[in-house]
């Protein structure tokens, strides 16, 4: 993914069967079989790659460059008949002797008179004479003034040339760099069966929604009625139309010297590529002499591909497949690999009835034809007005398609019969506004800001425009449906009437307990899949207890460098007990609950009222401990003891604990003492749920995922994230794993803190689980809950599925009389049983359950979790061991 835009051209269409097809154009002025041409077998979109471009165009300049040089030379040479030297200057040679000179004669005084007749006759001669010289004279004038004018021809002729081929070379530039044009498209997030989540463009000035197709997927229907409505000579022109021409150079005189009309397909490309829309007459002689030169570098195929890729047909609708899926919800059809049929190759499909019909391709597409010449004032979806422009336009186009005696298969010749039926058929069509969807729209965010951080190299302020700009096809991790259901699941049990144990009331939560919102997160214990993410209870609400596009899930960090997340409480021991797992402590140790006192760092000499002295959770708000009976390290994580969490901290040493939360993937703790192993600091519950991914998968770490593909708009794989070989890392042994999952799946061991209420297990589905650890449905889970009832989560997995539920309020507001099982757990007990197992309790929940396909999850068949070898259960030693409890041997 080196490159965030796709280029406009891929190949050059002067080679390979697109050329030769092009090559062998027919007379297109009957029907519109003399439209068609042969499709160019897998041709693609996109800018010439740099090599065969380069030498292609160096070729082409210097064979242009070697043509205007033998005529320069020509006109060097040709000045007219090549003229002799003069002969030497002869002289009349008189020589001034005497003796040579004539002697004068004297002649009789009597003058001599002519006749009549001879003067009449010499007359007559000397008017001849005198129109002999003057039409002489006349010849010689004329003579001169062609030669003048043939000189002045030479001239111009030469300046022309010189003047022409220096425009050419500025134009040539041009053309290069439309060569390398880059076009901004469209980039579209999909959940992972390739349901559309959200479309991203660029909604700048000159931008819009674009999704690329080739010439190949648009149908001669749709090729015919452009044809009919912007070009007639468009297969044989050489890239711009004489007649047009001059018909807007006399709209250029007579409108104020503004000038417009006369564009052919190749000119309104150019005009496209480059942006510029200014009506001037330099803008169209630049325009004509790039598309001349277009025409020379590619077949005419290809051009139209171009324009169907970049002209206007609508406000923001940019190339004809947007249209299309605006104007008539014709979407792309996919399969897993991202091979798609685009809208615009369905245009004769008929959504209600899934059959094909050519006289609804022929009204689309001569609706479409019409817009790219008033592509706002033709917009259907606007209202009535514009609706009418349109099929107006529309009119006009399937007029000239009868005059080009075109066809339509399945149809024949286009009549005006069959003109007329199409017109009404376009006039019944309802035109809906374009809708911008976002569903998971805090997953959507998440995935968003993890591209754009990867294509700006870190910096996601430089990714955004390579984002939006890029076409690209996402296809995520997350499951819409599963999404959808999670969603319900936060509204129904924040907002509806729920019994509630330890309060005796119905609630609801949000108005009896000021419990307003809830985040979600859930993961694929073995692949670290995000399967679903709700980041607040109402994306859309502004109330600040809700946050609305806030997402708890995975908050960004404080501007101060506060790092982001909520208190975990004492879903955050696991990880404490774990760090001393490793460094031989087991489950079956005891590790008695009574009123200790820390030091925590400070002196010796520090007063016992001083120090740190953690209580447990209490309900009536006074300190409690158990020391009736010496508790176990099952009994402790279970019901949630502060003080033995606080020793086992000591015991692993902060340090270490530290290294083990940075190893299962929490990154935002410090080191300050050992209060934070009560989870007094801040940690994202995305972590959280990493966390417990380990003990889920037997040790192995897995990143959360949530990308599966990224492909580009011509089907190019970019990125493959492959589920059968996930990226593990060994972070814990399977053994030290095992002894956490069997504590945390102890439904009998949590009596002491949650008697009766089961919404921690599968008791519902499956009573033995209420009273045996080993029944056959297995999910283990841990509640937490911070000081002042600020924050409530409660993590769980089975061996396929990790999911994690926050409840609170976004503003931090406390909740009111409530437990550790009170608001996150109903949430949690809802979604994991749907989510791991399959089942929906809709008679319980009243939650309406959607078609998922589980297997797609790559999910295992899997309902307990396996034992490991090197572990065993043993009776703890000391007189106060009378249980059998798991260790691991040696």
């Amino acid at each position: 993914m080196s490159d965030s835009n796709i280029d406009l051209e891929t190949e050059r269409g002067s080679s390979g069967k697109g050329s030769s097809m092009m090559k062998n154009d027919v007379d297109q002025s009957h029907v519109s079989t003399q439209y068609q041409e042969n499709n160019p077998a897998q041709q693609t979109t996109g800018v010439l790659s740099n090599h065969y471009q380069q030498q292609l165009q160096q070729q082409q300049s210097q064979h242009w460059l070697k043509q205007q040089a033998v005529t320069f030379n020509n006109i060097a040479t040709i000045d007219g008949p090549v003229v002799q030297p003069p002969a030497p200057y002869v002289e009349s040679y008189r020589p001034s002797s005497s003796r040579y000179k004539k002697k004068r004669l004297k002649l009789p005084a009597k003058r001599w008179k002519r006749s009549s007749t001879l003067r009449v006759a010499m007359q007559m001669h000397q008017r001849r004479e005198r129109w002999k010289r003057t039409q002489s004279d006349a010849g010689h004038l004329w003579s001169s003034i062609l030669l003048a004018l043939w000189i002045l021809c030479m001239i111009g002729s030469f300046s022309g040339t010189v003047y022409g081929f220096t425009y050419y070379q500025s134009q040539l530039q041009k053309l290069q760099q439309v060569d390398h044009r880059v076009i901004s498209q469209t980039t579209r997030i999909d959940d992972r069966n390739l349901t559309p989540l959200f479309e991203v463009y660029d909604n700048r000035e000159g931008g819009g929604r674009r999704t690329p197709v080739t010439y190949n997927e648009i149908p001669q229907v749709m090729r015919d009625a452009l044809i009919a409505a912007e070009d007639h000579s468009f297969w044989t022109n050489s890239g711009i139309d004489p007649q047009g021409i001059v018909r807007s150079g006399l709209e250029f005189l007579e409108h104020s010297m503004v000038l417009g009309g006369g564009s052919t397909i190749t000119q309104q490309v150019i005009k496209n590529l480059t942006g510029n829309d200014a009506l001037t007459l330099n803008r169209k002689i630049g325009e004509a002499a790039l598309a001349i030169g277009l025409t020379q570098h590619y077949p005419k195929w290809k051009i139209m591909e171009m324009y169907f890729n970049v002209a206007p047909f609508g406000s923001m609708d940019i190339g004809v497949e947007a249209a299309t899926k605006e104007y008539f919800h014709l979407l792309p059809n996919c399969d897993q690999d991202f091979k798609c049929i685009p809208g615009v190759a369905q245009l004769d499909l008929n959504q209600q009835t899934r059959q094909h019909d050519p006289l609804l391709a022929l009204a689309r597409a001569s609706l479409l034809a019409g817009m790219p010449q008033k592509p706002v004032t033709d917009n259907p979806t606007i209202d009535a007005t514009h609706k009418q422009s349109a099929l107006v336009r529309q009119i006009d186009v399937l007029n000239q398609m009868i005059t080009l005696h075109m066809l339509v298969a399945g149809l024949g010749r286009i009549t005006p019969a069959l003109a007329r039926q199409a017109e009404i058929l376009t006039a019944k069509m309802q035109f809906v506004p374009y809708q911008r969807i976002k569903r998971a729209p805090h997953f959507v965010d998440w995935i968003i800001n993890k591209l754009e951080t990867a294509l700006g190299n870190g910096d996601p302020n430089q990714g955004v425009i390579p984002f939006i700009t890029g076409g690209f096809n996402i296809r995520t991790t997350i499951d819409v449906n599963l999404e959808d259901y999670v969603e319900h699941a936060v509204q129904r049990h924040l907002t509806q009437p729920e019994f509630q144990m330890y309060t005796n009331d119905d609630g609801p939560l949000n108005t009896e307990h000021n419990v307003n919102d809830a985040a979600v997160v859930v993961m694929n214990a073995k692949t670290g899949e995000i399967l679903a993410m709700d980041g607040s209870a109402n994306y859309d609400s502004t109330d600040p207890s809700i946050g609305g596009e806030y997402n708890v899930a995975d908050p960004p960090q404080g501007i101060d460098g506060t790092p982001s997340g909520r208190g975990p409480g004492s879903s955050f021991k696991p990880i404490v007990y774990a760090t001393a797992f490793q460094m031989g402590w087991y489950p079956g140790m005891v590790l008695p609950d009574f009123k200790t006192y820390f030091p925590n760092g400070s002196p010796a000499t520090t007063l016992a009222k001083s120090m740190y002295t953690p209580p447990d959770y209490s309900r009536t708000g006074d300190p409690e401990y158990h020391h009736n009976t010496p508790s176990t390290i099952r009994e402790a994580i279970a019901n949630s003891y502060n003080v033995p969490a606080i020793k086992a901290m000591e015991y692993a040493g902060p340090q270490n604990v530290l290294v083990t939360a940075k190893r299962m993937g929490i990154t935002t703790l410090q080191n300050n003492g050992i209060a934070w192993g009560l989870g007094s600091q801040n940690v994202p519950l995305i972590q959280m749920v990493g966390a417990y991914q380990v003990f889920a998968n037997a040790g192995m770490r897995v990143p959360p995922q949530g990308i599966l593909n990224i492909w580009d708009n011509y089907g190019h794989d970019l990125y493959h994230y492959d589920p059968q070989h996930p990226p593990a890392t060994e972070v814990l042994s399977p053994q030290v794993s095992y002894l956490m999952t069997s504590v945390l799946i102890d439904e009998p061991a949590r009596r002491l803190e949650f008697p009766g209420d089961h919404d921690l297990s599968f008791t519902d589905h499956d009573p033995s689980c209420a009273y045996n650890p080993a029944c056959p449905y297995q999910v283990a889970a841990k509640t937490g809950t911070t000081d002042n009832y600020v924050d409530n989560l409660t993590i769980g997995y089975t061996p396929n599925v990790v999911v994690g539920v926050w409840a609170g309020n976004a503003n931090n507001s406390p909740m009111r009389n409530v437990t550790g099982i009170t608001g996150a757990a109903p949430i949690w007990h809802s979604v994991i049983e749907f989510a791991g197992m399959g089942w929906c309790n809709t008679a319980t929940d009243q939650i309406a359950c959607p078609p998922i396909n589980r297997r797609n999850w790559h999910f295992a068949p899997q309902n307990t979790f396996p034992v490991p070898s090197g572990v065993y259960r043993r009776l703890p030693p000391g007189p106060d061991g009378d249980r059998l409890d798991w260790t691991i041997d040696g």
